[in-house]
């Protein structure tokens, strides 16, 4: 009887001193929204997102902690939590799509934030953040690793202020992961980033010159002259090659044979496939055209 006894005593031990098993969980990407939109997993567990719609989506985090690759029909993306929190995220192709995930554990000893996840070309993001012991004085690294590079670049070193507060402005020529280290602790945010496409009104000459503006060329590549319909949806009515300035002249009486008659709003929309990587897709302000 002892010995039985025994038996089931070690073998409690060994359950009770085994590892946690970690957990992933599938969240839908539907034409509707996420589903589910708010999940809650431990520390250490994983989210997997599953596009089952027929048309592209990405997921990205409200402060940039986290951004999957545009997902296609079909296809997923895994991120591992390994601190606690509350992480919102949304699509940043289709930006009402909205989600949350609640994650029970310990947070980071160092945390770093973005004023935005998503810039377009030549805006300035701030970078903040606290460390855990709350001193000032508390030195901070930030480090970024440009999209495409394989090595992190110092970027500034920092003394925390008040309460251990820091923050610093960059400017990040294409999408680009930063992160702050502090004693042997790091946390990281990416910030992408959008061209910058300008359409201005139509000159006295009667032409439009918008032109794409990034940290390279995109001679040669295309974009799209997009209409706003009835249905409050963009359309494609003519794609267009940028030229050797990255930029297009087209005349008000070409725009007009391309769109019915009416009062049409009309941008340019530039998608990432024509990019190489390191952009988002991009458009313009709008313009209006009458066709009488």
């Amino acid at each position: 009887m002892r010995r039985v006894i025994w038996f089931a005593a070690a073998a409690l031990a060994l359950v009770l001193a085994a590892p946690a098993a970690t957990a992933t969980t599938t969240v839908q990407i539907k034409s509707s929204g996420f589903a589910p939109a708010k999940v809650t997993i431990n520390q250490g567990d994983s989210v997997t997102w599953t596009n089952t719609d027929t048309v592209n989506h990405q997921v990205v985090a409200n402060l940039g902690s986290f951004a999957s690759p545009i997902l296609k029909p079909g296809k997923s993306w895994t991120h591992t939590f390994s601190h606690g929190g509350t992480f919102h995220y949304h699509d940043s192709l289709h930006p009402t799509l909205k989600g949350t995930v609640t994650v029970r554990g310990a947070p980071d000893q160092v945390t770093l934030a973005t004023s935005v996840p998503v810039v377009k070309f030549g805006g300035t993001v701030t970078l903040t953040g606290t460390v855990s012991n709350k001193k000032a004085g508390e030195t901070v690294t930030i480090v970024q690793l440009p999209y495409g590079q394989t090595t992190k670049q110092v970027v500034a070193t920092l003394q925390t202020t008040t309460g251990g507060a820091f923050s610093f402005n960059v400017t990040p020529q294409l999408s680009t992961t930063y992160q702050a280290q502090w004693k042997t602790l790091e946390s990281s945010v990416i910030v992408q980033v959008q061209p910058l496409i300008k359409l201005p009104f139509v000159s006295r000459t009667g032409y439009f010159h918008f032109y794409v503006t990034a940290a390279t060329s995109f001679a040669g590549k295309t974009v799209y002259l997009q209409r706003f319909t009835l249905a409050r949806q963009w359309v494609n009515t003519r794609a267009l090659t940028l030229g050797s300035k990255s930029g297009r002249l087209i005349s008000v009486r070409f725009v007009r044979s391309l769109i019915p008659r009416g009062r049409w709003s009309i941008r340019v929309f530039m998608p990432a496939t024509e990019m190489g990587g390191g952009y988002l897709d991009g458009w313009s302000g709008t313009q209006p055209v009458v066709r009488h």
